[in-house]
């Protein structure tokens, strides 16, 4: 910490034994090397809070991105087992499930029935057309 050499260290005793004496000096001597060790106490204390707390702040950095993660798997499979879940199950009011079917046909095409994406593609004019003119869906109807 501190750049002090054997030299310097015995002059500076050299000026404690002629200032304070040499009857008072144990005593001096004894109460300095206290507060050194109390001072040295506080000083690693400190520092092991401190170092605890920065590895506090990085477990909680961590966590919250585990929980951002497990959320974005959450929802990636909330949305791969959607459609599966949406085509199973009937319709149980003709107007109920309009909406979140076609919430789920424009996220996924693959899920639409034959018909509406027939009616889908010709509502929309897509520029999907082969070289015969025929539409990517036509060829998959006639296959």
């Amino acid at each position: 910490m501190f750049d002090v050499s054997f030299q310097e260290v015995f002059l500076i005793l050299l000026v404690a034994l002629l200032v304070i004496g040499p009857e008072r000096l144990p005593k001096v001597a004894r109460t300095a090397g206290l507060w050194i060790g109390r001072a040295r106490a506080m000083f690693n204390t400190m520092r092991n809070e401190v170092e605890r707390e920065i590895q506090l702040d990085e477990l909680r950095k961590a966590e919250k991105e585990l929980e951002k993660d497990l959320a974005f798997r959450k929802d990636i499979e909330r949305d791969l087992t959607a459609p599966v879940d949406e085509t199973d199950k009937p319709d149980k009011s003709p107007g109920s499930g309009s909406q979140a079917s076609s919430t789920s046909q424009r996220k996924y095409p693959a899920a639409m029935s034959s018909e509406s994406a027939t009616a889908e593609a010709d509502s929309v004019g897509s520029g999907d057309e082969g070289s015969d003119g025929k539409s990517e869906e036509d060829h998959e109807r006639k296959a």
